[in-house]
């Protein structure tokens, strides 16, 4: 609890008043303003001061106190007179309160009481709010930090592999046609492709959380999502999915189409990846309300609870260690994390947001929604390849 400074030069009143507030809190007592600013910690918590006093009067010292540290309650003992100078002292904040001679010792514990809980209360809001700034301070450092750190990891990785991909494309044409030596070349394929995905996704991360100018041009995302169905066309039947797609003739959005392209194959390799052979994939597409959303279902492993507040963190795979594997459509497989991540960050980046609905053992829904092109009848980037990729889209 924090003390109470009581002031005056009347030696028999001071003593009156700190008799009156002993049971209330710890009392200090000052003679002067110069004892009482001397007596003046952080361990005050309410100021009691007469009005009449030599070197200056209360007023004029609780506006000092308030200047020291405005949390300090402030209440004047006055005999009632300068009642205009009192009232405008009141107004502008340097008394909280005032008591009238004679004063009742109920009242004046009652005020001192008040104003003990008003500025504890206070200087608590006050340590948490710059706690609060402090920690936020603290991550966004951190944040930077690994923005920083993803980029100096991927421009580090990136010269190495791409040498690894030449002198294994080298190796290819110089080493014997024997299967142990193809066997070999194939697996560090896999590697390095493996790495690539990785190096690519920190890229794309670092790249997207820097502040830039979209490059919004005119797409047709429903050009986009039937290219990604197609693509993914191939590794759903590997693992023996039913891949179905339910996508008009064309959606007009403003946007990057190969940001676009990569959020969409994001979401349908993550639907591969948590769906068990022999389950089933959708895709979907739906204009309305000035948005178009590209809806990615699934009846895989579904999202657990506990996850689904930390989905699109960067590095958040929700999955133990075990399940990394180099194998991108591997059922479980889990990368470094950062894929929904960065869907999320061009999500954003067009104005739109990501979010889903899952329930564990039944599935999840991905929706991608971003504002739509309000043109109308606008044919954007890839819509020349509207009439060939529309057969590529239809339900598998």
């Amino acid at each position: 609890m924090g003390t109470v400074l009581c002031i005056g030069d009347d030696r028999s009143a001071l003593a009156a008043v700190a008799g009156a507030l002993r049971g209330v809190a710890p009392v200090v007592t000052a003679g002067s303003v110069a004892e009482a600013r001397a007596a003046l910690t952080p361990r005050v918590a309410v100021v009691v001061g007469d009005q009449r006093m030599p070197g200056a009067s209360g007023m004029r010292f609780l506006a000092e106190v308030r200047a020291w540290d405005e949390t300090t309650g402030r209440i004047l003992l006055t005999a009632g007179t300068h009642l205009e100078a009192l009232m405008e002292a009141i107004t502008q904040e340097n008394v909280h309160r005032y008591v009238a001679a004679p004063w009742d010792p109920r009242e004046l514990r009652g005020a001192v009481r008040q104003a003990l809980v008003a500025a504890e209360a206070e200087r608590e809001r006050r340590r948490l709010a710059a706690a609060i700034a402090a920690a936020h301070a603290q991550v966004r450092e951190i944040d930077a930090l690994k923005s920083r750190l993803l980029a100096v990891a991927a421009h580090e990785l990136r010269t190495p592999l791409h040498v690894l991909g030449a002198a294994l494309e080298a190796l290819a044409e110089v080493t014997p046609g024997g299967e142990p030596a193809r066997d070999l070349l194939a697996t560090a394929r896999r590697a390095g492709e493996w790495l690539g995905r990785s190096v690519c996704a920190m890229t794309d991360l670092v790249r997207l959380s820097r502040p830039a100018t979209l490059r919004a041009v005119p797409v047709c995302l429903a050009v986009l999502a039937r290219r990604a169905a197609a693509d993914v066309a191939p590794l759903c039947a590997a693992r023996s999915l039913v891949l179905a797609a339910s996508i008009p003739d064309a959606a007009p959005v403003r946007g990057d189409a190969e940001d676009l392209h990569h959020a969409l194959m994001n979401l349908l390799l993550n639907a591969i990846r948590f769906t068990p052979d022999g389950g089933r994939i959708g895709i979907g597409l739906h204009r309305g309300h000035g948005r178009v959303a590209v809806s990615i279902a699934d009846t895989g492993v579904g999202i657990p609870i506990g996850m689904r507040e930390r989905i699109g963190e960067p590095f958040v795979t929700g999955g133990a260690v075990e399940h990394h594997h180099s194998d991108p459509i591997a059922f479980q497989s889990r990368g470094i994390g950062l894929g929904l991540a960065v869907t999320h960050a061009i999500a954003a980046a067009h104005g739109g947001r990501l979010w889903f609905e899952s329930e564990e053992g039944e599935g999840t829904i991905f929706h991608l929604e971003i504002p739509e092109m309000p043109t109308a009848g606008s044919r954007g980037v890839g819509a020349g390849e509207h009439a060939r990729d529309h057969e590529a889209g239809k339900d598998e």
